[in-house]
């Protein structure tokens, strides 16, 4: 046997090539990848350095839809902490342009990875279900998760998941159960506006582009 792990270290190679074949096909359900991980027994301090391993592996693929599920199926089986994936997206947006430039999309992978932890019911065949885990602490994540993307990378990340979400409901936003309650979508459209260093009404033309309606 060739461990990932060796001493509380990390073999980069061994988990390069580990990475590797599942990405390429030896984990073809999200249970593949949770069992791979558990068997990698990668440390919690690790944890991190492993994920920035698979996601530098991603973003040469451009395969940010396939790796925001990957994480997030992790995240969900208490497989990986959302602290780790949080440093991970904040140490990623120092260096975008880098990053950029091998892959001009891979700043998908802040929305694509929201929208799949976006707390819904069980019942509703995506996002996550989980004790505590409401709209506003989701919201205080995103907000950490972008805030090291310069403004307008990061309003039109926040953008991205409004639209996201609204593909996946099939309704226009303001009509999405999780949105229609309160003051959540103006608190989002103002946020995006902060980040975009204009007017509320001009962050709804934004979205407007998008396809996503919603009322200032």
């Amino acid at each position: 046997e060739d461990p990932v792990v060796t001493d509380g270290e990390l073999n980069d190679a061994r988990l390069g090539d580990v990475l590797r074949r599942l990405w390429d096909g030896a984990a073809r359900k999200p249970k593949d990848w949770v069992m791979a991980w558990q068997t990698m027994s990668i440390p919690v301090e690790k944890q991190g350095e492993a994920l920035q391993k698979f996601l530098n592996m991603a973003f040469s693929e451009a395969g940010m839809e396939r790796a925001s599920m990957v994480i997030a199926d992790l995240v969900k089986a208490h497989r990986l902490k959302m602290r780790s994936v949080e440093d991970v997206l904040v140490t990623f947006g120092h260096n975008l342009d880098g990053i950029l430039a091998l892959n001009e999309d891979a700043w998908h992978i802040y929305a694509q990875f929201l929208v799949q932890v976006f707390p819904k019911p069980a019942t509703a065949g995506w996002g996550w279900s989980r004790v505590g885990w409401s709209w506003a602490s989701w919201f205080k994540f995103a907000e950490q998760c972008i805030q090291s993307l310069d403004g307008a990378r990061a309003s039109d990340a926040l953008c991205m998941v409004l639209r996201l979400i609204q593909e996946r409901e099939t309704a226009p936003i303001g009509e999405v159960q999780g949105w229609a309650e309160g003051d959540k979508l103006s608190k989002f459209v103002a946020k995006i506006a902060e980040l975009s260093a204009c007017e509320p009404i001009e962050a709804a033309e934004k979205l407007g582009q998008q396809g996503v309606v919603v009322q200032v």
